[in-house]
């Protein structure tokens, strides 16, 4: 059988759409939780309690949402 155009196989290019889904929900979960852990380290070092943590869950989202962009880019 002759293999379609856009399939680029196993070791191709393109990934399934599991795959793609997976790494993105990875990769926002992880960039909250760093962000979240990352805020309340200062948290607690700076005894600041909620703010930083707050402010990190967002910059953590945010870093995550910029990864996920360049990464189907």
């Amino acid at each position: 059988m002759a293999r379609k155009t856009g399939d680029h196989g196993h070791r191709g290019h393109r990934r399934s759409g599991i795959a793609a889904a997976q790494t993105v929900a990875i990769t926002l979960l992880t960039g909250i939780v760093v962000g979240v852990v990352v805020g309340y380290g200062l948290d607690r070092l700076l005894h600041t309690t909620p703010w930083v943590s707050a402010i990190g869950l967002f910059v953590g989202f945010g870093v995550a949402l910029a990864a996920v962009f360049f990464e189907t880019k």
